[in-house]
């Protein structure tokens, strides 16, 4: 049974963890992608008189987003730090 956790806490944490600097980056673009298309969603649909324009399109940005930056892609990994070995 120590195997089977163990190999599902390797997964976990290979699945679901990114370092710091891309933590903080990722938090930032989410909050500016999602924020830009708010904005410019907004002054096209007020323009077109269609608010469903600016839903559509803040949900799919979110989405967007969720896809890009929830996972622990490859990329979010590079700067792992160094940790101390065990004694």
């Amino acid at each position: 049974m120590k195997r089977k956790d163990t190999l599902w806490k390797s997964a976990y944490i290979y699945f679901n963890e990114m370092d710091y600097e891309s933590q903080k980056f990722a938090r930032i673009a989410y909050k500016v992608i999602i924020i830009l298309v708010s904005i410019i969603s907004f002054i096209i649909s007020l323009f077109l008189q269609r608010f469903q324009i600016c839903v559509y399109s803040v949900i799919g940005s979110s989405i967007f987003s969720i896809l890009l930056f929830a996972p622990a892609w490859p990329w979010w990994k590079r700067k792992q730090p160094k940790w101390q070995p065990v004694k």
